[in-house]
């Protein structure tokens, strides 16, 4: 099938994660602004956040998003998290070993307030296996509306050729599959997939374009409104 025309396409930006390794910092490695400079040469907007801890994880996604997107009204998120990882998890910048179950239980809220359609575009080694995540049928919540990752160990090289190609697809009105078949073959690494969490099997795009971006800020600030008084503070100080 064609690219969707221009009138069909929808409106994202990509909001980064980034948690990187010391020795990444050591050598000024930054995935985020690898990213950020590639979308940006096609005018697709895009967030970058640094969490070296499990908070300041946690406030990227229940603050740091919700602002992202009341800065970008009308655009819908692709949310990339960028670190090291292996079959069990993510580690952050302080040595924090995140396993798939405590990043399913950060996403679930987002993916419900954001209407079922956040898609999870994981940069790390392993990061397919997050795929995990969804593989709890006894919950009602998924924690995605689908997962792109690598089934393995990616260079630096592949991760930004790959998902340089797959934002400029989606840009262009490609379906997300063909998308990710595109990054496959730009980077050479045939070892990126796209996963649907169960139940969603819709096409992306057309899906998306039922997706209230509005209304999915509220929800998102709705999370933060829930937690608790010091949790909020604690959030709040970390924007």
């Amino acid at each position: 099938m064609p690219p969707l025309p221009p009138e069909q396409r929808i409106k994202f930006f990509v909001f980064v994660i980034e948690s990187p390794s010391a020795v990444d910092l050591y050598h000024r490695r930054s995935e985020g602004e690898i990213v950020r400079q590639a979308v940006e040469l096609n005018g697709i907007k895009c967030t970058v956040k640094t969490a070296i801890s499990f908070l300041a994880f946690d406030a990227c996604l229940k603050v740091g998003l919700s602002e992202a997107m009341g800065q970008m009204p009308g655009f819908i998120p692709l949310l990339h998290i960028s670190a090291h990882g292996d079959a069990n998890g993510i580690q952050l910048s302080d040595g924090y070993n995140m396993s798939w179950v405590q990043l399913k239980d950060l996403l679930r809220p987002i993916n419900q307030a954001l209407g079922g359609s956040l898609v999870v575009c994981m940069s790390s080694c392993e990061g397919y296996s997050g795929t995990r995540m969804a593989m709890h049928p006894e919950e009602s919540d998924l924690p995605y509306f689908a997962l792109i990752g690598c089934g393995a160990q990616p260079t630096w090289g592949e991760t930004a050729v790959a998902y340089a190609t797959l934002y400029h697809q989606l840009w262009r009105g490609e379906r997300i599959d063909n998308a990710v078949q595109a990054m496959r073959v730009a980077c050479g690494n045939e070892f990126f997939f796209l996963e649907h969490a169960e139940k969603s099997r819709q096409n992306y795009i057309e899906y998306l374009n039922t997706v209230n971006p509005a209304q999915a800020q509220e929800n998102l600030e709705q999370i933060v409104a829930n937690e608790s008084a010091d949790n909020q503070q604690s959030l709040k100080l970390l924007r």
